[in-house]
């Protein structure tokens, strides 16, 4: 309906025009002339009009013809661009599952293959990067991320692949770099203070680490996160600690020491550092009043051990006999308290004393291998073989044959050396003297 209106409307319009130009043309029959540079014309006033009308006609066409063309122009052009960014994404996927299926040859040329035609394309780059990068070749694997990152420089996922380039190949001062940059765009960004805080340890830079490790904790959101954070956290003010120990500055390495107590009053790395840092400063009481109170704090028999080797530097063995002496009117069948005083007799060469204090032993001590082992070398030394033999062959019934005096309680890790942190599982504060039992 509304189409047949519309063409009545134009037919009536045109009859209009023709009658009013017929009428315009019958009351002007006068010419009007038009100068040119090279001629004058002479035209009707009807004839200049319909010159007019379809000089405006024919601009309006050739306007309308232009933008048409152009507009032509642009959707052919913009076909052709989707149609390649359809043929790349078809690529791009099938890439991606080549990658996943772990044929890495096969999604190298997908990725090329988008590269050629589109150099510029960062998910490609990515993870053609990544490939080079689980085959080994860091250095392509840096170039093409790098590349990535130089095409968009606040892309967070690049940013990663290029720190985890930078780890492989050991410059851990650019993958420090890189995590800055992430951190500068999002603070809070956890994966970035994570990979920091590692890399901190590994360079043995601790005052770093503290700081990186205070933001982590500040971010932890579950109780049980926080109080592992805080946890890893005392550690690491413990190695910072450690460090300002050994490069000789025990001031400050005692502040950090008592500040590490102050969050773990249990942490027994920070007694012993502690105490090594009033030995460092000549305070010989100072150091044997902490470990003693220490023992008395936390029952851990290494407090008892440092003490023994240094009363016996000092040439002073009564003090560390007296001092196990008290601790065992307290707790006489103590086994552990037993034989390392026995064992300590035996250092001493108290024969008679550690023979005295071994042979007593009972609640179990019986299955320790090293009480065997003593026992064994006190009948030697006693003129005794055949009995120091029964001793042997009893310390040979246990799975070890070597005294292993420390182990970690988390992993179960065994040294014979004694650590703040179990180099196995990471942990600190985890090692304790232990006694073989047997299989």
């Amino acid at each position: 309906m509304f189409r047949r209106i519309l063409f009545f409307s134009v037919i009536l319009l045109m009859v209009l025009s023709i009658l009013g130009i017929g009428y315009l043309a019958n009351i002007n029959r006068e010419a009007i002339s038009i100068n040119l540079a090279w001629k004058t014309y002479e035209i009707s006033k009807i004839g200049l009009i319909l010159l007019s009308w379809a000089t405006g006609a024919f601009l309006v066409i050739f306007i309308m013809a232009i933008k048409d063309t152009r507009k032509y122009f642009l959707n052919w052009r913009a076909s052709r661009v989707h149609k390649k960014e359809l043929k790349i994404q078809e690529m791009y996927s099938k890439g991606v599952n080549a990658v996943l299926a772990k044929r890495n040859a096969e999604a190298r040329g997908f990725f090329d293959k988008i590269l050629q035609q589109d150099p510029d394309h960062i998910d490609s780059l990515i993870r053609l990067g990544n490939i080079y990068h689980r085959e080994r070749n860091v250095n392509e694997a840096i170039r093409l991320h790098q590349k990535a990152r130089d095409i968009n420089p606040t892309n967070i996922e690049v940013l990663f692949a290029l720190e985890a380039d930078y780890e492989e190949a050991r410059r851990l001062e650019d993958a420090l770099q890189v995590l800055r940059d992430i951190l500068n765009m999002d603070r809070s960004n956890l994966t970035a203070l994570y990979k920091m805080r590692d890399i901190c340890q590994r360079q043995g830079k601790w005052e770093d680490a503290n700081m990186v490790q205070i933001k982590i904790l500040k971010a932890a959101s579950s109780n049980e996160e926080r109080t592992a954070e805080h946890q890893r956290l005392t550690g690491m003010r413990y190695e910072l600690g450690r460090s300002l120990l050994e490069g000789g500055s025990l001031e400050k390495a005692k502040r950090v020491f008592k500040g590490v107590l102050k969050l773990d009053k249990d942490f027994i790395p920070a007694y012993l550092g502690l105490g090594e840092v009033y030995l460092g400063e000549s305070d010989i009481s100072g150091a044997t009043d902490l470990w003693e109170k220490a023992y008395y704090a936390t029952s851990s028999v290494i407090f008892l051990l440092r003490l023994e080797d240094l009363f016996l530097s000092l040439g002073e063995p009564n003090k560390i006999i007296e001092l196990y002496q008290k601790i065992l009117s307290s707790k006489p069948k103590d086994p552990i308290l037993n034989f390392f005083l026995g064992k300590l007799y035996y250092r001493l060469e108290m024969i008679d004393d550690a023979y005295d204090v071994l042979t007593s032993m009972d609640g179990g001590a019986e299955n320790l291998p090293d009480l065997h082992k003593l026992i064994g070398n006190i009948y030697l030394r006693r003129g005794s073989p055949e009995k120091a033999a029964q001793e042997f062959k009893k310390a040979m019934r246990f799975r070890k044959k070597v005294v292993v005096p420390y182990r970690c309680s988390k992993c179960e890790y065994q040294s014979a050396d004694w650590a703040g942190r179990c180099p196995q599982c990471g942990k600190w504060n985890s090692f304790s003297v232990y006694l073989e039992k047997p299989c």
